[in-house]
């Protein structure tokens, strides 16, 4: 199990979701992304060998967003998500902070080969949740078909990943980042927890866990002409992605 994620990097352009989000808007108190749904490859994307967490966090998302748009999943491999992530750190095997991937996903994307050629995946937009606001969590996990979470890991958390569960102690090992940075997609929660996916396993993480460990969190959206639900002001994300330049909106 490799670590990679740097330090949450700040950037005052970032778009706070909160600000187009309407978080009145009722979401279930259990949700599931892939309950339900044809089965979803469960890879490690190179993680167990590379410090790709970030990326293999962009491989399982974009699996989830695929198959909203097209009922079909992505053939991702796991030389697929290691060689973007090399071609993102330079060759060196060091890990990526966040914000920069995402940067990389909008305005650049990766291309991978699909049964009808190759296909070019982006996305329109992304923005930063409060991540110690659990129902923005959620409703990021439920209306934007998943979120990306970033964790300052202790060690004691070594020991619980084997049997898929994530939860604080009181022990000697419980310190923030003692273990390292990691990043996860997030798919499923319910009241008490929410479900990663890292590794190539699902893991439950209780709330608490997430109020002491994560320090960022992501959501994309895939495209902003397709967008009808009404929970995301989209008129005013527009606006504020103009106002810091962002290129390609109209």
């Amino acid at each position: 199990m490799k670590l990679g994620k740097h330090k949450h990097k700040q950037d005052d352009r970032t778009v706070k979701l909160a600000l187009v989000l309407d978080e009145t808007v009722p979401i279930p108190s259990v949700f599931d992304f892939d309950k339900g749904r044809a089965k979803f490859p469960m890879g490690v994307w190179g993680n167990d060998d590379y410090g790709d967490c970030v990326m293999a966090t962009r491989a399982n998302q974009l699996l989830r967003l695929e198959r909203v748009e097209t009922r079909r999943t992505v053939p991702i491999t796991d030389k697929k998500v290691i060689d973007k992530y090399l071609e993102l750190t330079g060759g060196a095997d060091d890990g990526l902070n966040m914000l920069d991937t995402n940067v990389d996903w909008r305005k650049k994307g990766w291309d991978i080969s699909t049964h009808a050629g190759t296909r070019h995946y982006t996305i329109d937009a992304f923005g930063e949740l409060n991540s110690r606001n659990h129902k923005q969590l959620r409703q990021g996990v439920y209306f934007l078909h998943g979120v990306q979470l970033g964790f300052n890991l202790p060690v004691s958390a070594q020991a619980q990943t084997q049997h898929g569960e994530w939860f604080v102690t009181n022990g000697p090992d419980n310190e923030p980042g003692s273990w390292g940075g990691h990043a996860v997609y997030s798919l499923a929660y319910d009241y008490d927890h929410m479900y990663v996916i890292s590794w190539g396993k699902k893991i439950k993480v209780s709330n608490a866990f997430i109020d002491k460990y994560c320090d960022e969190a992501w959501a994309v959206v895939d495209g902003l002409d397709k967008w009808r639900n009404g929970v995301l002001d989209v008129a005013k994300l527009r606006q504020i992605l103009r106002d810091i330049g962002a290129s390609g909106i109209n």
